[in-house]
């Protein structure tokens, strides 16, 4: 019987420790310490094999096991890359998706899943104040972060109130400016619930996570400035790419 060995340049051979294992220690060690942080890019597999003395398939094992654990990504055609770091996401009185990307040096962006009337669920019509039934507006987005997904938001509206909003949402306006054409010129975050949940396999498969890694969520009211609610929303956060950061206080 044969064993395939890791060279000097690598740990030790560790009793008990599988050779692709000790392959993503490694590499994970390296990736914590920020050792590919210009380029953001790993070595190819072949320079990756011929460094550890190990073939393709021991090493593809180790490259599994990282992406498993949210620290690389593959694109194909290109290589393998370092998965971005942790995005803070501040929960304030103003919590506003866009702002809270641009601060960090990120280019946010939004695809729209879904928009539509429907009658309130329970839940929302309660949180929106309404009657049970009453019609509500729901947009889903998948929200991004320089290209790379990191949360699933459904929220919706009063569609009395905001009728129209689904005809804009196509034309480029933020959310934001799309309020302001109905004469909500400011609002603020009357409350934010954070939990956790597993993924469904659509979830998991949008944000690009395995459907074993839980997810942040968080549950949020925005009131006008006359206190009255205006959007009540869930958005499901990847656990390994966002942090959730409250502020406390008289944050604007």
């Amino acid at each position: 019987m044969t064993f395939e060995r890791i060279t000097p340049s690598a740990p030790g051979r560790r009793s008990g420790v599988t050779v692709w294992r000790q392959i993503a220690d490694t590499l994970t060690t390296e990736i914590r310490d920020r050792a590919y942080a210009t380029t953001g890019r790993l070595p190819g597999e072949v320079e990756l094999s011929a460094r550890f003395g190990v073939n393709r398939h021991t090493l593809r094992q180790a490259v599994a096991a990282l992406q498993t654990e949210g620290l690389v990504r593959i694109e194909p055609g290109r290589g393998m890359f370092v998965q971005h770091e942790l995005l803070d996401y501040a929960l304030s009185r103003r919590t506003r998706f866009s702002e809270n990307l641009l601060r960090q040096g990120l280019l946010p962006s939004k695809q729209l899943l879904t928009a539509r009337e429907l009658p309130a669920p329970a839940r929302v019509a309660s949180e929106l104040q309404l009657d049970p039934g009453t019609l509500v507006l729901m947009v889903e987005t998948l929200d991004e972060a320089n290209d790379q997904p990191v949360g699933l938001a459904t929220a919706y509206y009063p569609a009395k109130r905001f009728a129209g909003l689904l005809e804009r949402l196509g034309d480029g306006s933020s959310i934001s400016d799309i309020l302001r054409h109905f004469g909500v010129q400011d609002y603020l975050r009357a409350r934010s619930r954070v939990t956790t949940q597993m993924p469904s396999d659509e979830t998991a498969r949008l944000l690009k996570q395995p459907v074993t890694r839980p997810l942040l969520c968080v549950e949020c009211l925005d009131v006008d400035m006359n206190k009255r609610p205006i959007k009540y929303g869930e958005t499901v956060f990847c656990g390994d790419r966002v942090q959730l950061v409250v502020n406390t206080g008289d944050e604007q």
